[in-house]
């Protein structure tokens, strides 16, 4: 059994391999939140719009850019070996998978933070420039309540419930990524075409989940409020858990058994 020290161990070496591309991506964000402050200051309305566009549009992108980190990340390893160094330590191949996951979850963690921080202060920046909207914390929450029709013990467990959602199915396609980079790699271990295969791979993976979920039973088919809207997709994140499951053990299997580190 995986000792807690082991996990740390492992999460650390993660984060330190990690590092530099995350550090990059935080100084372009840095560099947008203060091109949106200078315009703030200069009162430019035209550019303090421009700003807002770009930010919403970073935090689009957001999700997919920790996405290609941990799978790069996994993919240099496996294509330079280097991840034998990790198999040499007294773990197991799941341990080592669930934390590159870990990691991989931690990520998005933070920068959904990072953004959560940002938009909240930013919000409260653009609604001091008009005399009339003057709006505090307490406001927006009234706002977004009043708008979603519910109160605030649904609407907070809502958003748990959210969170936890997008989580799974996020590991769902980062463990994808991860099987169709192992496969690519078991059948041409050496071959150019492996990024290539990887790609396919990936792609028919999640066209399959794709028609699946769309043949699953629909509990609420018009949702008209948060827990319903929960309520039906509860049927896609059952699978995506079996997904996951499935496929770290399939990746674990093809990682002990078919590849040479």
């Amino acid at each position: 059994m995986l000792k807690e020290d082991d996990m740390l161990k492992l999460l650390k070496y993660e984060i330190r391999k990690n590092i530099a591309p995350l550090l990059i991506f935080f100084l372009a964000l840095a560099f947008l939140e203060g091109y949106f402050l200078i315009c703030y200051n200069n009162r430019d309305f035209e550019a303090i719009e421009l700003a807002i566009v770009l930010l919403v549009l970073a935090t689009a992108i957001s999700y997919f850019i920790v996405f290609a980190l941990a799978i790069s990340s996994y993919s240099k390893e496996l294509k330079n070996k280097t991840i034998y160094l990790v198999f040499m330590t007294p773990n197991s191949t799941i341990s080592i998978i669930l934390s590159k996951l870990i990691h991989a979850i931690l990520t998005a963690f933070v920068v959904a933070l990072v953004f959560a921080a940002i938009g909240f202060w930013d919000i409260k920046l653009y609604a001091s420039l008009f005399d009339t909207a003057s709006f505090s914390a307490l406001d927006i929450l009234d706002i977004v309540l009043a708008s979603l029709d519910t109160n605030l013990s649904t609407f907070i467990l809502s958003i748990v419930f959210t969170i936890i959602s997008v989580v799974i199915v996020f590991l769902t396609y980062v463990v994808m990524g991860y099987l169709s980079i192992t496969i690519s790699a078991t059948i041409l271990s050496n071959s150019k075409a492996r990024g290539f295969v990887s790609v396919a791979l990936f792609i028919i993976f999640v066209i399959i989940y794709a028609l699946i979920v769309n043949h699953l039973p629909k509990l609420a088919t018009s949702p008209e409020n948060i827990g319903e809207y929960l309520f039906s997709i509860a049927p896609q994140i059952i699978l995506s858990i079996i997904s996951v499951i499935l496929m770290i053990w399939a990746n674990a299997y093809l990682l002990d058994k078919k590849i040479s580190l």
